[in-house]
């Protein structure tokens, strides 16, 4: 290897003041001056134009400070385990990660796996990310692919890797991620192919549909399937196309995404360019059984019109909507107000629940994503069965929208949190967090269409939650510490891995098995 390293404090990748003259802080917050890192580069690097080497040593430095959260992912790994015997470190240590750096639940999960594989299975290739090689995609894509090869051959594994990703006299960058991941398909293929055929077999299983909000009132469907499925789904949307009128007006585009609105509905033609049945004009209502929800703040001519899963659309869209829309009005002192019968009951109504979702619009831990639909709604104040009226109440003031993971270690005393009296939510450390500290405030505030409405009816729900987080009151800490400990996520990855590859193994046993029938001569082999 002929690389050699380089200390970025002389040789700033942005020397001189910022662009602009000097940067000012804006109010509430301050500066620092973050660590600087050792990486590697070629020796080369001397004989470069000061551009080449500025935008050079930039690109190793933003991967050698990737590495560093890497780090920082296993250290609240290792925290969490060491202080909690109960609560899984995974969740426990993505909730940390979560404040700290505002990542979703799934991105942080991600970054503790990728953590835990490298330095405990994968040493020298973490080492490539530490001094800046290669970046933390690149290491997401190597753990991700090396997930179910075994232990024992990790050692080997790890070695390959380095030699393919190592810099040389020639490699003065490190390889993308395709000739990243055929490298990899390569070397486990060869040394550990039990594992390469367990990976696949995962990977097969792992499909899903998603929906993305894109601008101007477009959403995104994205499909993971089998190559079967795929190409069976996608020649139907050509028959489809292929029943279109020669002077039909749309784009093959539009005719595809129409063929799969068509499918949606369990129609066997295109839709006309309205979206309705060219010759059943009641068939979309029939088909279609599905109410979008939207909400609207008040605004004149339908300007502030949201969907349900979706955001903010145009008037537009919203007029188009509209034509067919049923409205609902509820009054949101009636939702907030702690003396009415609903107030008493566990379950909220479902006008209350859709105001809250609509408000808060996501989980409100700090980076969580998840939506509010897929969320559960929380008594921020534990609900008191025996005595309602001495608990938390149901109501729009006293009910916060949590994903299953970030409610059940809100219960569980890991954290805890209040709804302030602007409507931001402010969470602290609970009494089973790992690292407690009584003076940490992280801030989050509501994203849904209706946040504008998020401030409590009644400021006294406010100090009333305060009061009980501060005190570290959240409802389940004594049951939680009564409880036997729950299978950790490192445990079922473990014997995932070892299900995963005993099933490799008995599919290659049973294919050797297989014995390869013999024609007769007087018959011809097809």
């Amino acid at each position: 290897m002929t690389a050699t390293q380089t200390s970025s404090r002389p040789d700033s990748p942005f020397p001189g003041p910022p662009p602009g003259g000097p940067f000012e802080a804006p109010p509430g917050f301050t500066t620092t001056t973050g660590p600087a890192a050792d990486v590697l580069v070629p020796e080369a690097y001397a004989r470069w134009d000061p551009g080449q080497r500025r935008g050079y040593l930039a690109r190793r430095l933003v991967n050698a400070a990737e590495g560093g959260t890497l780090l920082y992912a296993y250290d609240c790994v290792r925290t969490a385990r060491e202080r909690d015997g109960v609560r899984d470190p995974w969740e426990t240590a993505a909730t940390m990660i979560g404040a700290s750096m505002s990542m979703s639940r799934h991105g942080a999960t991600r970054l503790i796996s990728t953590a835990v594989e490298l330095i405990d299975r994968l040493p020298r290739t973490a080492a490539l990310l530490l001094n800046g090689w290669i970046g933390l995609l690149a290491a997401h894509t190597i753990a991700e692919e090396t997930a179910l090869v075994a232990d024992e051959m990790m050692p080997e594994i790890d070695r390959r890797i380095c030699e393919g990703l190592a810099p040389t006299r020639r490699r003065t960058h490190p390889p993308r991620l395709g000739p990243l991941r055929k490298m990899l398909t390569k070397t486990i293929n060869k040394y550990d192919p039990v594992g390469a055929d367990a990976r696949a077999e995962q990977a097969r299983r792992g499909v899903d549909v998603e929906m993305v909000p894109l601008g101007n009132d477009r959403g995104m469907i994205s499909a993971t399937l089998k190559a079967e499925d795929a190409i069976e789904i996608f020649q139907r949307l050509e028959g489809l196309v292929r029943s279109a009128y020669p002077d039909d007006p749309r784009t093959a585009g539009q005719l595809r995404a129409a063929g799969l609105l068509a499918m949606s509905r369990g129609w066997t033609c295109l839709p006309d360019p309205d979206g309705e049945h060219p010759a059943d004009p009641a068939a979309q209502d029939a088909a279609r059984r599905v109410v979008i929800h939207a909400y609207d703040d008040g605004s004149a001519d339908n300007r502030g019109l949201s969907l349900y899963g979706y955001g903010p659309i145009t008037r537009h869209t919203a007029d188009q909507l509209d034509r067919s829309a049923r409205r609902r009005l509820d009054e949101l002192a009636q939702l907030a107000d702690p003396h009415s019968d609903s107030a008493g009951r566990y379950r909220p109504s479902e006008a209350l629940a859709r105001f809250c979702r609509g408000r808060d619009g996501t989980c409100v831990f700090p980076g969580c994503q998840t939506l509010a639909e897929h969320a559960d709604l929380d008594h921020i104040i534990p609900f008191d069965h025996d005595d309602p009226a001495r608990g938390g109440h149901t109501t729009s003031d006293d009910l916060g929208c949590l994903c299953r993971t970030h409610h059940r270690l809100k219960t569980d005393g890991v954290w805890a949190y209040y709804r302030d009296v602007d409507g931001s939510y402010v969470w602290l450390h609970g009494p089973n967090h790992p690292e407690p500290d009584r003076g940490t405030r992280v801030i989050t505030g509501p994203t849904g269409s209706l946040a504008h409405l998020s401030a409590p009816r009644h400021p006294d729900s406010s100090r009333r939650q305060m009061a009980a987080a501060e005190s570290r009151r959240t409802g389940g800490q004594g049951a939680a510490e009564g409880r036997s400990r729950r299978p950790h996520l490192t445990d079922r990855r473990r014997a995932d891995r070892r299900l995963r590859r005993e099933r490799a193994e008995q599919r290659l046993a049973d294919r050797s098995r297989q014995v390869t029938p013999v024609m007769p001569d007087d018959e011809p082999p097809f």
